[in-house]
């Protein structure tokens, strides 16, 4: 594979010019996937409507690929997750021909294979050090410019509590409940990053990247999410488990816990008193049971890939909502293939992350690649405890999630490749020994 010259700007002291200087060397490819990364999650189209005459997500998707083809960019080799992927693309479209409604899986394809497409672009083009750090600021900055907005809206009603909580603007994060399982997985990756670079950075730029960590906490309390909230905590614990310092660990857990109980509006409070009880929760256990009744009956391959409302309305006479859980969305709409699909995907993600950070363990530069290997599975750890509340199975969430995973992994693999294990280190400092003429 064809990856850029170590030689150039230090982009991880996050200079604005060393920035610029390094995008100005790279490939057209780079540009349009970090320019979709900002359409994607800001829409500009949406905050400025009077710009929204084409749809731009889709244009520069196309771009992109045709930027990476007459680059002539060699394409990395088929990996683990590939092949998950592939698994559970199959599944989808062996679904849609069973399904209960053909129609409208073929509609609904766009959201589950255009994550595909970026799958492929972001582990394909995103494949040196550099290259991630650039792409992961954007991704931070456009993560917290939701945050800090959504602080904003937090501080319009005096830091109160309202049921529909607080939005991360337009598109995916146009509503509470996913707004906050976006601050879950931008909670664990900002402050890992913050980590990583923290020997390059000077102290203002480290501390604004932990206040970065700190505005996604504070976000999603603002979201008046109970699942989210859930979300945090989970992402926390891992990485509290995961911590080598873990007296530091428990410290850092306990002032967080104590600012999510500062922060907490007593209503958020008296919510998670009546979980189980109250017509939110009612509902969403009445929508769990009725999607296992589904798998129960449609054990292979489901209902059909985005079929639940139309099946949902049919069998049960009423226009429901979605299932308010990924597991329970997938096992009901692709059956239990379905569902093994997904797990395998969890599961391939997190053995992807072991070998990264078993890789960038080997090195003396490796610290960074290490705790993003980390900060993902947080932040995989985070969705999945709050997506267990809200049906965000394809929204960008999860996907982005492991194209990242897979792109970190070959940056470990193509940045490290060429230093040796320290057992080879070992054996060849014993042979040049051994060669030492020996004194008389």
């Amino acid at each position: 594979m064809t990856t850029t010259h170590r030689a150039g700007p230090d982009v991880r002291r996050l200079g604005p010019l060393a920035i610029w200087r390094y995008l100005l060397t790279q490939p057209a490819s780079f540009w349009c996937v970090c320019i979709y990364l900002f359409f994607e999650y800001v829409r500009p189209q949406q905050l400025f409507p009077v710009i929204d005459v084409v749809p731009y997500g889709q244009i520069i998707l196309g771009l992109t690929v045709l930027t990476l083809l007459l680059g002539r960019q060699t394409l990395r080799k088929w990996t683990t997750a590939d092949t998950a992927l592939a698994a559970y693309a199959v599944v989808v479209l062996l679904s849609t021909i069973t399904a209960y409604m053909p129609i409208e899986s073929v509609r609904n394809y766009i959201f589950f294979f255009s994550w595909v497409l970026v799958y492929f672009l972001i582990s394909n083009i995103v494949v040196t050090e550099k290259r991630f750090v650039v792409f992961m600021l954007a991704f931070l900055l456009y993560n917290a410019q939701m945050s800090w907005g959504a602080m904003k809206q937090w501080a319009g009603f005096g830091f109160g509590f309202r049921t529909w909580g607080v939005t991360g603007g337009a598109g995916w994060f146009n509503n509470s409940g996913e707004f906050g399982v976006a601050m879950c997985i931008f909670f664990p990756i900002a402050f890992y990053f913050a980590l990583g670079l923290k020997d390059r950075l000077p102290r203002w730029k480290f501390l604004v990247l932990v206040a970065m960590a700190g505005s996604a906490v504070l976000g999603t309390v603002a979201s008046s999410s109970r699942g989210a909230l859930v979300g945090v905590a989970a992402a926390g614990m891992w990485m509290l488990v995961k911590s080598k310092y873990r007296v530091r660990a428990l410290v850092g857990a306990a002032v967080l816990v104590a600012v999510v109980l500062v922060t907490l509006p007593k209503e958020q409070r008296t919510r998670f008193s009546e979980a189980g009880e109250d017509k939110s929760s009612v509902t969403r256990l009445t929508y769990w049971r009725h999607g296992i009744e589904m798998t129960r009956d449609y054990p292979v391959l489901g209902v059909g890939y985005f079929n639940w409302l139309p099946y949902y309305l049919r069998t049960y006479g009423v226009k429901g909502q979605l299932p308010h859980n990924i597991f329970i969305q997938a096992s009901a709409e692709l059956g239990f293939t379905g569902l093994a699909a997904f797990l395998a995907l969890i599961g391939v993600t997190l053995a992807t992350n072991g070998r990264t950070r078993r890789r960038a363990a080997r090195a003396p530069n490796g610290r960074l690649i290490f705790l993003m290997a980390h900060s993902l599975d947080a932040a995989l750890m985070g969705f999945l405890a709050s997506g267990f509340f809200v049906t965000v199975l394809y929204y960008p969430f999860f996907w982005i999630n492991l194209s990242m995973t897979v792109a970190l992994n070959q940056v470990a693999r193509h940045e490290l490749a060429a230093l040796p294990a320290p057992a080879a280190i070992r054996r060849r400092s014993a042979a040049g020994l051994a060669r030492l003429p020996r004194r008389a």
